[in-house]
């Protein structure tokens, strides 16, 4: 793999890496969902839900729908065909009420009985002002099928002023939300009619777009057949004066036999019932044409464009997201969508599928959970694996929790190191052989390893002979010096018990030396971005080392800094060792030896002679220091650290220290 393959690797196993792939693979897996029958139907669906929120529009004035209902064939009490005098009677009265055109959604194509043929052509020719419906059948042969215009009688096509294809263009689910001006090569039914009303009206022959529908069924100002003819009870001629009056079956599907039902699927009732009279759709239209407020669409390759923007963004946001903030920049942006989309229709007719990009949002919500879980899931593996042998359970468990904190170059805390080695070991080591060398190890280690985790330490490194340990890292809290003086007097005491094991078995006796100091380090990953350890560096690290080497000065087995001390006196006994000048160091640093748990038991009556020679030391007060110290050895004769000052005092009676001295050894070694 070349190295662009490896930046590429490399950058999608970044958050910001993850989301933009996932964005990237729900575009690919949503486009072309878009141009199949199930993507259009959800967009067809949210369309129709579009046309629902925009609620009903007021009614066009100038369009009245004549309605050949169940109400007229109840009062006329004839099956269809009626009698085409009835409909000269129809267009005369229309006409004379001043109705600015007659539409007939209704094709005369059958000769009717001559008589009543030649009054209607004779109405229409005078009206001068009427529309016929013309359609198109599909008649089958054994060997071809072709469409066949269906036209008026040819009086009739004389006679009208204008002929009209009567069919709608449903979509693919039956629904009509699309008109189009041409059908079949003919100008249709609402194309002739607003041509016919208005001359100055210009339409592009090949113009489709979404039909403004003003509301459900009946929204248009109807009336009954029946009602137009009715003479006793004649329509105000407000009601037709300067309208297009539209002519045409309004049935349910349950009619007659002999009455076709003419009705439709809408975006208003997508169920079998409450469909819409085409009649009724054909008026919609022409509201739609004389009012230039047919809907228009986002294009196929914007929708794309905007599908893939919108998924990248997304995806580059929920990058920077917990899963449960995620969720609520889902409903956020879902809600964006939905309203700018709605917005939009309702304002502007202009319609932008909100469908599918809102179930593309949730698909990317969807894979950035799965794919931060399982990352989240594998990093909480490699941790655990990772950490499990150095820190105990449940600060493995806190680490999961803030693994920002493992970041390569660690951070600045405040932490108590613990370095412990064995006394004498590389003297004794040498005589072994490597097996047993390497079984004692494992002897010793494992009880001390043991007792750190114990004592929510974390186990730094093995070097030798040599354990480092640190409390208050990775996992900070408060009582980080008083969990590490337990684990150093814990491990002094199973040493202790492991001298017994090693006796049996030929091996010298081990006594441990422990320096605690607490202070700053940067603990964290370090190392290179390939190979890394978790691992504490500084000052702090350096003085505890120090420290532990400090006990062959003063034959004492646990050393502790002043630091450490003032954060375990109330809990800890200990006694002040000195002040040593430690190689690399400005300040002194005070020592002290950790003796134990405040209220246990033990005689301690040596402390109070030690403190006193110590402080006649300071002074320069030999003799009294001697006799202190002395008093000391009456009481314990092993006390090494009162042997080795009541040598210095002897030493410094002989050979006075210099007249600025302060009480400040100088630790040479390390």
């Amino acid at each position: 793999m070349g190295v662009r393959g490896i930046a590429i690797l490399k950058f999608l196993r970044e958050p910001r890496g993850r989301g933009l792939l996932v964005g990237l693979l729900a575009f690919l897996l949503l486009a072309p969902l878009s141009f199949t029958n199930l993507g259009q139907t959800l967009e067809n669906q949210g369309l129709d839900l579009g046309y629902r929120l925009r609620g009903v529009q007021p009614p066009p004035p100038e369009l009245l729908v004549v309605g050949i209902d169940e109400a007229s064939f109840q009062e006329l009490r004839r099956p269809w065909p009626w009698p085409r005098r009835w409909h000269a009677a129809l267009i005369r009265r229309l006409a004379a009420a001043g109705a600015a055109l007659i539409v007939f959604d209704v094709v005369f194509a059958d000769p009717g009985a001559p008589e009543d043929d030649r009054l209607l052509a004779a109405a229409v020719k005078e009206a001068g002002n009427v529309i016929l419906g013309q359609t198109v059948d599909l008649t089958r042969d054994p060997r071809f099928a072709r469409k066949i215009l269906v036209q008026p009688l040819p009086a009739l096509q004389r006679a009208a002023r204008g002929l009209g294809l009567m069919m709608l263009a449903p979509d693919a689910d039956g629904v009509v939300r699309h008109f189009r001006l041409r059908l079949s090569g003919q100008e249709t039914l609402p194309a002739a009619a607003v041509r016919a009303f208005q001359p100055q009206t210009s339409l592009p022959a090949d113009l489709s777009g979404l039909i403004n529908y003003v509301g459900p069924q009946r929204s248009i100002d109807t009336v009954s057949y029946y009602q137009v003819l009715d003479e006793e009870h004649p329509l105000p001629l407000s009601r037709i004066r300067g309208r297009i009056v539209l002519v045409g079956r309004m049935l349910e599907a349950s009619a007659t036999p002999q009455a076709q039902a003419d009705t439709f699927l809408t975006p208003y009732f997508a169920g079998d019932r409450m469909r819409m009279a085409g009649v009724e759709i054909q008026a919609q239209i022409m509201h739609t044409l004389l009012h230039a407020g047919w809907g228009r669409e986002l294009p196929r390759p914007a929708q794309m464009a905007l599908f893939l923007a919108v998924f990248l963004m997304f995806s580059l946001l929920l990058a920077r997201l917990s899963p449960p903030k995620g969720l609520a920049a889902l409903a956020g942006c879902v809600l964006g969508v939905v309203g700018i989309s709605w917005g939009l229709f309702s304002y502007y007719f202009y319609w932008a599928p909100p469908m599918l990009i809102c179930g593309g949002l949730a698909l990317i919500y969807g894979g950035n959970v799965l794919s931060h879980y399982l990352i989240e899931a594998r990093e909480k593996r490699w941790l655990r694996r990772a950490f499990s042998h150095y820190v105990s359970p449940s600060l493995v468990e806190a680490i999961i929790a803030h693994p920002e904190r493992l970041e390569l170059g660690g951070e600045e805390v405040v932490a108590t190191v613990l370095f412990s080695d064995l006394e004498g070991f590389t003297s004794w080591s040498e005589g072994m052989r490597p097996h047993d060398l390497v079984s004692l190890l494992n002897a010793y280690f494992t009880p001390m390893t043991r007792i750190v985790l114990e004592h929510l330490g974390t186990l730094d490194k093995y070097i030798g002979d040599a354990l480092m340990a640190l409390w208050g890292a990775p996992v900070h809290f408060s009582g980080h010096a008083l969990k590490a003086c337990e684990a150093a007097l814990a491990m002094q005491a199973a040493v202790q018990g492991l001298q017994r094991e090693w006796q049996n078995r030929g091996w010298p006796p081990l006594y441990p030396r422990l320096g605690v100091h607490s202070g700053p380090v940067i603990a964290g990953n370090i190392g290179s971005q390939e190979l890394f350890n978790y691992t504490a560096i500084g000052d702090t690290v350096n003085l505890a080392a120090r420290l532990e080497g400090a006990n062959k000065v003063y034959g004492t087995n646990i050393l502790l800094s002043g630091s450490t001390y003032r954060r375990v006196k109330e809990v800890m006994l200990a006694r002040e060792l000195d002040l040593i000048q430690v190689k690399g160091r400005e300040q002194p640093v005070a020592v002290y030896e950790l003796l134990g748990r405040l209220g246990e038991g033990g005689k301690w009556e040596w402390l109070l002679p030690f403190e006193a020679g110590r402080e006649a030391y300071r002074r320069q007060a030999w003799e009294e220091a001697m006799d202190r110290f002395q008093a000391v050895l009456g009481l314990k004769p092993d006390d090494r650290p009162a042997q080795v000052f009541l040598e210095r005092c002897r030493r410094f009676r002989q050979e006075p220290p210099p007249h600025d001295w302060q009480g400040i050894y100088t630790l040479e070694s390390k």
